[in-house]
């Protein structure tokens, strides 16, 4: 049974660690402080040093380098896990994947998602991108399993639909990391 610290494990670990790549576009907004001898950090497992400030301010810089799993989720949580109301879904594994989609893509574009998987399967609820309690309820009426892989389904359709021109390059990558998600978080 998979449990929420393997999905912060999970994500850290498809994020990476800590980046000062300059092709980035938060490296406009780096760390001031130096990290082993380099300055130019701006993100760890993630997490940018913009976003990261504005959670915790300019005098833990060090406590950003190091990153806590705790940390990490207090960023992610207020960020994505709350937004989507992960906690309200009765499988934590469409939570999870409902987040997982926030993260990559916005709440709203999580909650469009959602609720056109619903209607998929049956359901009747306005596809506006508002998780809302209408959303929520019909969501947890649904087997977890037919939502999750419907959500899955849907996930990927919008990955093949992006994933041309310049973003062609990330295609690959989007449906190893989608295809790992479901091996390990599949109700």
């Amino acid at each position: 049974m998979m449990t929420l610290n393997d999905f912060i494990a999970f994500e850290r670990k498809w994020e990476g660690g800590l980046s000062r790549n300059t092709s980035d576009s938060a490296s406009k907004t780096p760390c001031p402080t130096p990290f082993n001898g380099k300055t130019g950090w701006h993100t760890n497992a993630g997490i940018t040093y913009s976003v990261w400030r504005k959670k915790f301010g300019k005098t833990n810089d060090q406590r950003f380098f190091s990153m806590s799993n705790d940390d990490w989720f207090a960023v992610f949580d207020s960020l994505y896990y709350s937004k989507v109301r992960a906690k309200e879904f009765h499988s934590l594994s469409i939570g999870l994947m409902v987040t997982t989609i926030a993260w990559g893509s916005g709440a709203r574009q999580a909650g469009l998602t959602l609720q056109r998987a619903i209607n998929q399967l049956g359901g009747h609820v306005v596809v506006d991108g508002a998780i809302g309690i209408n959303t929520i309820n019909a969501a947890n009426a649904l087997d977890p399993r037919a939502l999750f892989d419907e959500l899955v389904k849907q996930r990927a359709a919008f990955f093949h639909r992006i994933g041309k021109g310049k973003n062609a390059v990330f295609l690959k990558g989007w449906m190893n990391r989608l295809n790992a998600f479901t091996k390990g978080f599949r109700p």
